[in-house]
């Protein structure tokens, strides 16, 4: 071969291998349009479902492989159908609410990467043996991070699972025994201090009345702050007695409850069932003519009281209410309270059905988007429900969490989860609600009462 032959041939050989270096180097590496940039990933329109990063990609990749989309796996566990649903349907109704317009709305990791909550509805009744088989079902099949749930005696029993299971749990259940599990939460006082709320409201007006306890002897959500009310009582000098009332009283119970009430001349009721059988007990109250004060806790009273009580003008100012929060109707136009309108709206719910079920349900998974906000895509991915829980406690000395002005600055503290201690308590003066409030108990820890009855 000549050596102009030999050079030429060289040259084509060079060629021949840069060519095939930069396709393997085309194929191997990310380009840059594959990854959207922390901007990028912020905006609702830059992460779509094809985009989505497995688990393994996420929690291994680099920054260049950090996914544009994370879909979480979530429970919600709720009573549709049993003695509680009275109350429960409007909860249901503000959780898919909010599952629906935050997904639609947009959630972010504090690195910028958007969280697609999928959640899963099961009706359990008020059965704490159904909520056991749903719980493992949302644990063994769907693989969740975390559980919207429901009632006191289910979530009590399931919390020592959750913890070990590193399962988030934001419940409807404000049980104070609940206060102190690793994985429980809500956006409330639990209910033995809300109800310590109330009993400081009464010795306010009448110091050293009578009152008597209404509730199911038999019903953990029931029998939940009874302990703390009558630590509160004796330390404000409070007489108090017990009547048992079915938590699905007939007319016939309440009435049977009321005439036995009356027997110790009372000066307030207190009312620890939910709506349907709170609302039976204030009628017989009109129709045997007790003029004491009922105050019912936070399940056992809402908008729709004096209507279901069948008396709004003889009940005027002698039934009440605790609540955590003033309600939607009041607050309207206020931070908080523009977004269950703005999802309602977004979705085609009448106006008059945003209201304090609606919003309860609401806030719960709320609080679940506040968690996701404050941590990061991999740390989510690695840790799932942990990484949850521990995101909410980073406002024990970090920034607190805040729904709009629905609630107060919410802090949880490792082995402390309750964010804040006050209650208003709602009086229905005949022709509206009057919110007096918010009152802080003191001089009594509820949570602590109640804990040492429980042996908790």
């Amino acid at each position: 071969m000549s050596r102009a032959a030999a050079i030429g041939a060289a040259i084509v050989i060079i060629i021949i291998v840069a060519a095939a270096a930069y396709m393997v180097a085309g194929k191997g590496a990310a380009s840059p349009t594959a990854t959207a940039s922390p901007t990028a990933a912020a905006s609702p329109t830059a992460a779509s479902p094809t985009q989505t990063a497995s688990p393994t990609q996420a929690a291994g990749g680099s920054a260049a492989s950090k996914p544009k989309e994370i879909t979480i796996p979530v429970g919600l566990l709720v009573d549709l159908s049993g003695p509680t649903s009275g109350v429960g349907r409007g909860y249901a109704r503000g959780a898919v609410a909010a599952f629906k317009y935050f997904n639609e709305k947009g959630i972010y990791t504090k690195d910028g990467v958007r969280v697609k909550l999928e959640y899963y509805e099961r009706d359990y009744g008020y059965n704490p043996t159904r909520a056991v088989q749903y719980y493992k079902e949302f644990r063994d099949k769907y693989h969740v991070y975390a559980i919207v749930g429901w009632g006191t005696a289910d979530t009590e029993k399931l919390s020592t699972q959750t913890a070990k299971d590193k399962i988030l749990y934001i419940s409807a259940s404000y049980s104070a025994v609940l206060v102190t599990r690793p994985y429980n939460f809500f956006p409330a006082p639990d209910y033995s201090t809300q109800a310590c709320a109330a009993v400081t409201w009464m010795a306010q007006r009448k110091p050293h009345g009578t009152l008597v306890l209404l509730y199911d002897h038999r019903v953990e959500y029931s029998k939940s702050p009874i302990p703390a009310i009558k630590a509160m009582a004796k330390k404000l000098g409070l007489k108090v007695y017990e009547v048992d009332l079915p938590l699905a009283a007939t007319d016939a119970d309440a009435e049977a409850a009321i005439q036995k009430a009356m027997q110790y001349h009372p000066d307030f009721l207190w009312c620890g069932n939910t709506i349907s059988s709170c609302s039976r007990a204030a009628k017989a109250m009109a129709k045997y003519g007790l003029k004491a004060v009922m105050v019912a806790n936070v399940w056992g009273f809402d908008e729709r009281f004096p209507s279901l009580a069948g008396a709004p003008e003889k009940l005027a100012n002698l039934v009440a209410g605790v609540s955590p929060w003033k309600w939607p109707e009041y607050m309207k136009d206020k931070p908080g309270y523009r977004e269950l309108y703005e999802a309602a709206r977004m979705l085609g719910i009448p106006e008059k059905d945003v209201n304090l079920r609606f919003m309860q349900g609401f806030i719960n998974v709320w609080l679940l988007v506040k968690a996701i906000e404050r941590t990061d895509s991999k740390t989510l991915l690695q840790k799932k429900g942990e990484a949850l829980k521990e995101a909410l406690e980073s406002s024990c000395n970090g920034e607190p969490i805040k729904l709009g002005d629905i609630t107060p600055p919410m802090r949880y503290c490792p082995g402390n989860h309750l964010p804040f201690r006050s209650s208003y308590i709602v009086v229905w003066n005949g022709k509206d609600f009057v919110f007096e409030g918010p009152i802080t108990p003191k001089g009594v820890d509820c949570v602590k009462a109640t804990l040492k009855a429980s042996g908790g």
